[in-house]
């Protein structure tokens, strides 16, 4: 009898070991998991708000444009020729002779000859395109500098990260006026968009899900827009040759006269690219940094954003592509 109960009192001290470690996994489980809930709540609010901060690097398309252009190369035959040198001097021994060697070695001498002739084929197809991408590098930095629409539109497209950008932008048009300046406007993203709840963690571990104020939601849309906006400033002067580019952001407000959800232009800025070369981006909070790059909003905490009348910065309604 003692032998079984001391079998059963094991098999309880196992049973209660394993389930004090199913409940430890559980337990950590569920830490792990809100940890892992709140990071992907905070790397989503960086997402929103934090798109400017990144490094500022413009691509010198002026002195692309200034190389002169590379001659087309010439074929040399250097492999070839050292091939052929080496079966001229071939002569075959006389174990060659004896053991019927020499038809084999010439027929490798021969075939290293045309494996020479592809080689040098290959170098010369080399430099030929390495020549041609190298004008076509020139041939493109020119046509960017003279504003051609089609380069430009190609340069935006492979060069910068305007169609990579989470959270920032839904729609973006790039116009040019008579008077030299660029104006890219953008369809920002909505109110309605923004987050409705936060996702933190308390002290015990456990996920905390509170329900975001509207005045902290409108806070999230607000730094999204002015962050949205330096981005694609900051992309454009990167990639495209040109001193300073005007952002004016649009999202979509509830028109009080018709009752109607209308897309409206709700922010205004004039980014110079020595000005933002001198700024470190990625210490700076979005709000603030459009404030002090002069940005023009009507932006409240209890209302949010109200649309601005693009007039006062010489935009007309047509060229807002309205």
């Amino acid at each position: 009898m003692r032998t079984a109960r001391a079998i059963d009192r094991d098999a309880k001290r196992a049973q209660r070991q394993r389930l004090a470690y199913e409940k430890a996994a559980q337990k950590q489980a569920l830490l792990e998991a809100s940890a892992d809930a709140a990071q992907e709540y905070s790397q989503f609010v960086d997402s929103l708000t934090g798109a400017h901060r990144t490094a500022f690097q413009r691509l010198d398309w002026f002195t692309i444009a200034a190389r002169e252009p590379l001659p087309p190369p010439v074929r040399a035959n250097d492999e070839e020729t050292r091939a052929r040198e080496k079966a001229a001097a071939f002569k075959p021994s006389w174990v060659d002779k004896a053991m019927g060697l020499e038809k084999g070695k010439r027929k490798k001498l021969d075939e290293e000859i045309a494996n020479a002739i592809s080689r040098d084929n290959a170098t010369f197809e080399s430099l030929l395109a390495n020549a041609q991408r190298q004008n076509d590098e020139i041939k493109f930095a020119q046509d960017l500098i003279a504003r051609d629409q089609a380069t430009i539109e190609q340069a935006l497209t492979t060069r910068s990260q305007l169609g990579n950008l989470p959270f920032c932008v839904e729609g973006l048009d790039l116009l040019f006026t008579d008077d030299s300046r660029v104006i890219a406007m953008i369809d920002g993203l909505d109110f309605e968009d923004m987050p409705e709840q936060s996702v933190g963690l308390l002290q015990s571990g456990k996920a905390s899900i509170k329900q975001l104020t509207r005045g902290k939601a409108l806070e999230l849309h607000r730094d999204n827009i002015c962050a949205s906006a330096v981005r694609v400033a900051l992309e454009i002067l990167m990639v495209l040759p040109i001193d300073e580019v005007e952002v004016v952001m649009h999202t979509d407000l509830l028109n009080a006269a018709t009752g109607h959800i209308e897309s409206e232009p709700v922010l205004y800025l004039r980014v110079a690219a020595q000005a933002i070369a001198s700024l470190n981006l990625s210490r700076t909070e979005a709000a603030a940094l459009v404030e002090r790059l002069g940005g023009h909003s009507n932006w409240t905490k209890r209302d949010g954003f109200r649309g601005i009348n693009l007039g006062a910065f010489n935009i007309t309604v047509g060229s807002a592509g309205d």
